[in-house]
């Protein structure tokens, strides 16, 4: 058993509740004890049992009626029952009321105890339930008045002024009455025709149309009432006469009694129409709920052929991101190589005049050694010592153009590799060092260029950053520097500074890097379209209106801007912005770009 107890309502007398109680909760039961059938069905909606135990003679209501209330309701229709008692006719009484066991009210506690874990055993109790949803007892409304002979039944003679005695024999079968007064009577029953289980009609007043009362209740409740709850039952009283019950049938109720019935007769009647209504109810609940369950089914099917869909389409969508990230990789290195088709006579030059100082100083080194010789076999010391230290000064001329060589070579190895897109930890003064050795051809001794480095060198990026975005940035600042007419007395000047700033909302960090020029600067018109694909400003065979386009691509899978604006030397200022992240923190080591230009 578990730790939690469960709680046995007991029904009866002091002497027959007080042993039981003690015995039961010293079985491990909680008990709750209640004198009448009326407390027994108020305690319903407070504390729901696990199982009910009354004696049959109760005050007021018997132990019989009260069980036909609970199996009235869906709530306790499934509510085990044990009723106290040693008398023959009263078991039967009992189980056709509804009672799951009779038990003698001599047995020992113990006993009871054990009949109380057979009928829980393997029981789901709807306690729960019982607690989501409140307890209620049925409503019959009864409507009649002065004149007519339900007002005064079952009694033989009665004041007008009293209650009627069918609404005490109704409530004596723990019922609860409504008894409609002339105003309600004449009025529209909205606001009490929902409340109600059963509503019975008087039909011998003249005073009151019962008939047309009926046929207004019937239209009613089958044009207001949800779908999910069934409308009350209509059960007529003074149907004495076989036409007068034709009529009544036809003016709409479920059932119809003579004003000569018995009390007894009226309440089977009665109960009839409210077990009927519960049935009814039931039912609909059933339906509902299957109509719940099927549309869970069909959208959990949905679901997963959403699921199958969304599954198929992710792999649809990570084929289309590989083959965006090789259309990227080669659109940077079309742009990489139809850059160094722009420098390619820069670089040639700066191949070609280290390499003919060093074809020169060959010659010079080679004659000098062999004049070196011719002296040292002379043994002219002097001379051989001045020829020696010339070829050494040649030796070491020609160590500074094959290192210069060297470097350019390192320079373009690193710039046309294939790994771009990557992101790895990047050194941006050294790597913009290198795009500056390539363009130097172009820069020439007339440009300046000042650097600022004031963030972190090492930053988390693509290299591609650096060797497309600010190569691109710088090649284009030079062409419009070197495009300024030679009576402009002003120094050409590139200004290429780095530094962490802050995001406009506060959220982020961004990397800065400014490029600023004091050439003739972009037009307004011109900043809008800059970084349109095949746009540029060059003659026709000079730009191929790639490298801005894809130098913004670049920034966009940084997740960061790219921006031109005036600069405060009167020329053009690209500043370039991505989300900073620190080498320590930084993951992926892929990315894609999110719209191509």
């Amino acid at each position: 058993m578990s730790n939690h107890k469960p709680l046995v309502l007991l029904v009866g007398q002091s002497e027959t509740t007080d042993r039981f109680s003690a015995g039961l909760t010293g079985h491990g039961y909680e008990v709750n004890v209640v004198a009448d059938a009326e407390a027994a069905l108020d305690s319903l909606d407070q504390q729901p049992p696990a199982i009910l135990i009354t004696e049959f003679s109760l005050p007021g209501m018997t132990g019989c009626k009260m069980a036909r209330q609970l199996r009235l309701n869906r709530l306790t229709r499934s509510l085990p029952i044990i009723m106290l008692t040693d008398d023959e006719p009263m078991m039967c009484e009992a189980f056709r009321a509804g009672i799951d066991v009779c038990v003698s009210r001599t047995v020992t506690p113990a006993f009871l105890a054990l009949r109380i874990e057979t009928l829980l055993r393997g029981l789901k109790i709807t306690a729960q339930a019982m607690m989501q949803e409140r307890f209620r007892r049925p409503t019959v409304a009864i409507a009649t008045v002065g004149d007519g002979r339900l007002r005064h039944w079952p009694a033989s003679s009665g004041s007008v002024d009293t209650t009627p005695p069918v609404v005490d024999l109704l409530r004596g079968e723990g019922v609860d009455t409504i008894l409609l007064d002339p105003s309600t009577l004449a009025g529209a029953p909205d606001f009490w025709l929902p409340a109600v289980d059963c509503v019975v009609v008087d039909l011998t007043s003249r005073a009151f149309d019962g008939l047309a009362f009926c046929r207004m209740l019937d239209w009613q409740r089958y044009t207001s009432f949800a779908t999910t709850i069934t409308p009350p039952r209509l059960l007529g009283f003074g149907g004495d006469e076989e036409p007068d019950v034709l009529a009544a049938y036809d003016a709409g109720v479920d059932d119809c009694v003579g004003s000569s019935v018995t009390p007894e007769i009226l309440l089977l009647h009665v109960r009839s129409l409210l077990y009927r209504k519960a049935i009814l109810d039931e039912s609909l609940r059933s339906e509902a709920e299957r109509a719940a369950r099927d549309a869970a089914m069909e959208g959990a099917r949905a679901k997963t052929v959403l699921a199958d869909a969304l599954e198929q389409a992710n792999d649809e969508l990570g084929a289309a991101n590989r083959k965006l990230i090789e259309a990227q990789t080669r659109l940077v290195q079309s742009a990489k190589m139809a850059s160094l088709g722009e420098l390619v006579a820069g670089i040639a030059h700066e191949f070609n005049n280290p390499l003919a100082f060093v074809i020169a100083h060959e010659t010079t080194v080679s004659r000098t050694l062999e004049g070196a010789l011719s002296a040292l076999d002379k043994g002219d010391v002097e001379t051989v010592r001045a020829l020696l230290e010339k070829g050494q000064d040649r030796l070491g001329a020609t160590s500074i153009g094959l290192g210069r060589m060297r470097d350019l070579v390192s320079s373009l190895r690193r710039f046309s590799r294939l790994d771009q897109g990557a992101f790895k930890d990047v050194d941006l003064p050294d790597a913009i060092n290198t795009v500056l050795a390539l363009l130097s051809p172009k820069l020439s001794e007339n440009i300046k260029v000042d650097l600022a480095f004031d963030a972190p060198p090492v930053l988390r990026c693509q290299v591609a950053l650096v060797h497309q975005v600010v190569m691109n940035i710088i090649s284009n600042a030079a062409d419009a520097l070197l495009s300024l007419p030679e009576s402009d007395q002003r120094i050409p000047l590139i200004n290429i500074s780095t530094a962490l700033c802050d995001a406009e909302d506060g959220t982020a960090v961004h990397y800065v890097i400014s490029i600023c020029d004091n050439g003739p600067g972009i037009s307004p018109f011109m900043r809008e379209r800059v970084f349109e694909p095949f746009f540029t400003t060059k003659p026709v065979g000079e730009g191929t209106g790639l490298g801005l386009a894809t130098a913004y691509g670049i920034v966009q899978a940084h997740g960061g801007t790219i921006e031109v604006s005036k600069s405060s030397m009167g020329g053009a200022c690209f500043t370039v912005a991505i989300p900073y992240l620190p080498p320590e923190t930084a993951e992926g080591t892929a990315f894609l770009v999110g719209e191509l230009p």
